[in-house]
């Protein structure tokens, strides 16, 4: 490979690292399920005490006050009780200080469940990956499903509800 190709070969790659969100792989258990998006974790099997509050990345669940609020959050209290050890991939914070991530049971992702049941919208400001796409898909099967918060003839994402 000549060096100019090297060179531009080189450049692709810095560039398309700067549009990934950085990710950081690590292993956790749940403490408590706050709500549909939000869940309490430590790194150390029965502890009491969360360390970690994470945010599932890129999407918004209803509001404990909305219509599917409780659903959302009883849903991810069933797939993960307390103990449940879950794989995270931090891949920032939000302005709370939460740890913003993508996570897993069982090597399924929670994400990708919830907008399946119709439980979740996916945050179009917010989740710019790839991986979105599928999001979207399964988000949009949901609503064609009548599935969950689809079933109801008017649904306000919580990023509207508190206006």
């Amino acid at each position: 490979m000549n060096q100019r190709a090297a060179l531009v070969l080189g450049l692709l790659l810095l560039f398309s690292f700067g549009f990934c969100p950085a990710v950081h792989a690590w292993d956790a258990y749940v403490v408590r399920v706050e709500d549909g998006t939000t869940i309490s974790v430590c790194e150390k099997r029965g502890k009491d005490e969360p360390v970690v509050i994470l945010r599932l990345y890129g999407i918004d669940a209803p509001a404990l006050t909305q219509p599917y609020g409780r659903e959302a959050r009883d849903y991810l209290l069933k797939l993960m009780p307390k103990g449940t050890k879950i794989g995270v991939d931090s891949v920032g914070e939000d302005a709370h200080g939460a740890v913003k991530a993508l996570v897993q049971v069982n090597g399924a992702s929670v994400t990708y469940q919830l907008l399946a049941e119709g439980l979740a919208w996916v945050n179009r400001s917010t989740c710019k990956a790839m991986f979105c796409r599928r999001w979207y898909i399964q988000e949009h099967q949901a609503v064609v499903n009548r599935r969950g918060l689809w079933s109801l003839n008017m649904s306000t994402p919580p990023w509207q509800w508190s206006r």
